[in-house]
This record gives C-alpha cells, structure tokens and sequence, in this order.
C-alpha cells in the first residue's frame, strides 16, 4: 500500500514541477516574488519536521543571542528565500544571454573571467547560499560552462525537469554517482 501512494505522489509531485514550468516564466517577477514569499510561509507550517531542524539548529547555533521569536523569523525567511530559489529557476528559462544582466547581479566576476585564461579552466564550488541556481546560470552565460554535480531527487521523474532548467546556458549537468571521476 505504502509504495502505492508513494508512486501516486511521485506523479502528483511530476505533474506539479511541469505544470509549474509552464506558468511560473508566464508571471512577472514582483509576482514571483510574492509567490514565493507565500510558498516558503506556507511551507514553515507544511513541512513541521524540516522547520523544527531549523529551528534547533539556530538554537545551536546562537543559543541565548536570539529570542525563540527571533529564530522562528529567521527560520520562516530561510524557508522564503529557498522558495525564491526554486521559483526563479522556473522562470529561469525567460533569461536569455542578452538579457540575464538585467537580473543577476555580479560582484568581482571580472576577477575570476580574467583568471581563467584562455581555456576558461575553472573550478566552482558552490554552496546553497543565496541565489545558487542563477549563479550556474550566470556562468553559462559568461562562457564559464561546465560539469555540473548534482544529487539527484528520491523521486527520479523530477530529475530530468532540473536538468533542462540547469542545463539551458550550456552546462553539462551529471548525477553525482562517480561523478568526481568524470
């Protein structure tokens, strides 16, 4: 029974992301915003346990520095700004390189694109820290294409959905399994 709901979610989380494909490129991006802002709010209440580990992970962390309402703001802003994350890599596909400027800001770039040399050797490691999906992108874009690692989903139907979106400024994107040796 259990592995059959679980097939029924997977197809409902699939039609779900493709369906969000289609419409999110559609909004502007004071609408993303704001549904994304919405989407990680509502997530803080959706997903208890993953809000709970954030919560006591700040308690950890800072221990008396911060109020229980302190840490609860931050923990719902975190979840906001992952939302805002995975909303912009759904519009993501409105970015184009003539135009990707207008959205990303870069800060230091020229430093690494002179670097680089002519073969654009490089390699970048990259946390989930701010706007991690359209910093690959703003790479591709800037000719610092490449091999993306990536962990793939539990639910494998969304993995070829991540990958079009990650891949569409001219990386290479790879499952993490013996990833290092290619």
């Amino acid at each position: 029974m259990r592995s059959c709901w679980k097939r029924v979610r997977y197809r409902l989380e699939w039609a779900g992301l493709l369906l969000a494909t289609k419409l999110i490129p559609l909004c502007s991006r004071k609408v993303c915003y704001r549904l994304a802002q919405l989407a990680g709010a509502l997530l803080t209440f959706l997903d208890r346990p993953r809000y709970h580990v954030a919560l006591s992970n700040l308690e950890v962390a800072f221990g008396d520095q911060l109020s229980a309402r302190e840490r609860r703001k931050i923990a719902r802003e975190s979840f906001q700004h992952f939302a805002r994350t995975m909303v912009d890599l759904l519009w993501s596909p409105r970015l184009t390189p003539l135009n990707f400027l207008w959205y990303i800001e870069l800060q230091n770039f020229e430093e690494t694109m002179r670097d680089t040399g002519t073969q654009r050797s490089v390699i970048i490691a990259c946390y989930h820290y701010s706007n991690f999906e359209w910093l690959s992108l703003a790479c591709g874009f800037l000719e610092l294409k490449g091999t993306i690692i990536s962990q793939e989903f539990k639910n494998s139907l969304l993995d070829p959905i991540f990958k079009n979106l990650r891949e569409q400024s001219g990386h290479e994107l790879i499952p993490r399994e013996r990833g290092i040796v290619r």
